[in-house]
């Protein structure tokens, strides 16, 4: 054992031997070290690539959110077309049926007048077959 007039910070001389373990732990410590950056940096690695697959899959997921919100409001709408379409069709019922009725009504108006007529018919004009103007119309339409 040798010694040397190495010195460290507090001026005394250190041993070679000394000198060796510490670098030898050193060392040992740096390997050790380096050995968790490069577990640290592979895990880093792992989680960055996982992140960007969770990201891409809440893209995926958000798509596919919106592509139901449009599918919803396609059906909404599809609803909707189809009532409105349905009370369109009643709506023209309604104008057909109220329509059918006032021509109805209108006719047995008419005929009322016709009937009327003929009850006020004289008996001359029965007997020379005249007929009131309005069965003549009446007959025509």
């Amino acid at each position: 054992m040798a010694i040397e007039n190495n010195k460290n910070s507090d001026d005394k001389p250190v041993k070679t031997e000394n000198l060796e373990l510490k670098i030898q732990e050193l060392e040992s410590e740096l390997t050790k070290t380096k050995s968790q950056l490069d577990k640290t940096l592979k895990e880093l690695h792992m989680c960055q690539g996982r992140l960007s697959e969770i990201r891409e899959e809440k893209e995926d997921l958000n798509s596919r959110m919106r592509e139901l919100e449009l599918m919803k409001m396609d059906l909404k709408l599809l609803d909707m077309r189809k009532i409105e379409d349905e009370n369109n069709k009643i709506q023209h019922r309604i104008h057909v049926t109220k329509k059918l009725l006032d021509e109805a009504r209108d006719d047995l108006k008419f005929r009322e007048v016709v009937i009327k007529d003929l009850e006020e018919q004289k008996v001359l004009d029965k007997v020379r077959g005249k007929s009131p103007d309005s069965l003549i119309v009446y007959k025509n339409k």
